[in-house]
């Protein structure tokens, strides 16, 4: 959010700061992500679940607007406490900036990806 004293000071912050905030969101099996997050803005935390392929995004309508942009349709989000707009954003941002994928999980653990995919076929991981 930019603030300025006049508006097209304002819209020119916020352009340069959402540039610098960029970050990228690599989807699992293209749709959905790989493991449950949680994020957390002042009294405000959204749970975004795993779910299996062709499930479909549910939960909070600013949630899924949010996870359709980044292009995920397979999701399940709860969010819990304060549900003030601006606390549901940040928080989902929060969580979002969490995700890793099954590669980095891997190299973390220090397993096999073809493990790690094997158990996250069987809901296991």
């Amino acid at each position: 959010m930019g603030k300025a004293n006049d508006p097209q000071a304002a819209i020119e912050r916020a352009t340069r700061m959402t540039r610098q905030n960029l970050f990228f969101l690599k989807r699992y099996a293209g749709s959905g992500i790989t493991s449950d997050l949680v994020g957390k803005h002042n009294s405000c935390r959204v749970y975004l679940r795993a779910v299996s392929p062709n499930r479909g995004i549910k939960g909070h309508h600013i949630v899924e607007d949010i996870l359709t942009y980044f292009g995920i349709t397979d999701c399940s989000a709860k969010t819990h406490g304060n549900r003030n707009p601006y606390n549901v954003v940040r928080a989902t941002f929060k969580a979002l900036m969490t995700h890793e994928t099954l590669e980095d999980i891997a190299l973390k653990r220090g397993k096999r990806l073809l493990h790690l995919q094997r158990a996250r076929k069987l809901d296991l991981a």
